[in-house]
């Protein structure tokens, strides 16, 4: 059974792709903590509605019009979701023209942790739940 074929799960693993990728821009920008002039980026969010709103064929869950009494979706997709960008504004900037403030990107850093986690233990309750359903008693 392919899992990436259940919405939720596709989801699921493309918010954890996200995670992993802000991890690794975070990480870029602490590594630069004392280059001239490096000024932080981060990934920008992207949102649990605007994912349901335009991923239709991606997630699998598009929206049909059954009834002329239905709601039209908006549609459309935005495809730079993981688009890199600088951050709005600097706490500080150095002299040196340097505005990667560590405090910050360590609670980025964080906060990405924890919502990896918890996507980690969504997918797994979301497994166990399929295979309770499907009546596997492995693993969970």
């Amino acid at each position: 059974m392919d899992l990436n074929r259940i919405g939720l799960l596709k989801a699921i693993t493309q918010r954890m792709d996200w995670l992993g990728e802000r991890q690794r821009v975070l990480a870029e920008n602490i590594a630069n903590a004392d280059t001239p002039g490096y000024k932080p980026k981060d990934l920008k969010q992207v949102s649990f509605g605007e994912l349901v709103r335009g991923s239709g064929s991606q997630l699998g869950l598009t929206a049909r019009v059954t009834e002329p009494g239905h709601l039209r979706g908006l549609g459309g997709r935005q495809n730079d979701h993981w688009k890199v960008v600088r951050s709005a504004e600097a706490y500080e900037t150095a002299p040196n023209g340097n505005a990667v403030n560590l405090e910050q990107q360590m609670m980025n850093v964080a906060e990405t942790q924890g919502d990896h986690s918890l996507m980690t233990n969504l997918y797994r309750k979301q497994v166990t739940m399929l295979r309770k359903a499907l009546g596997s008693r492995q693993g969970g």
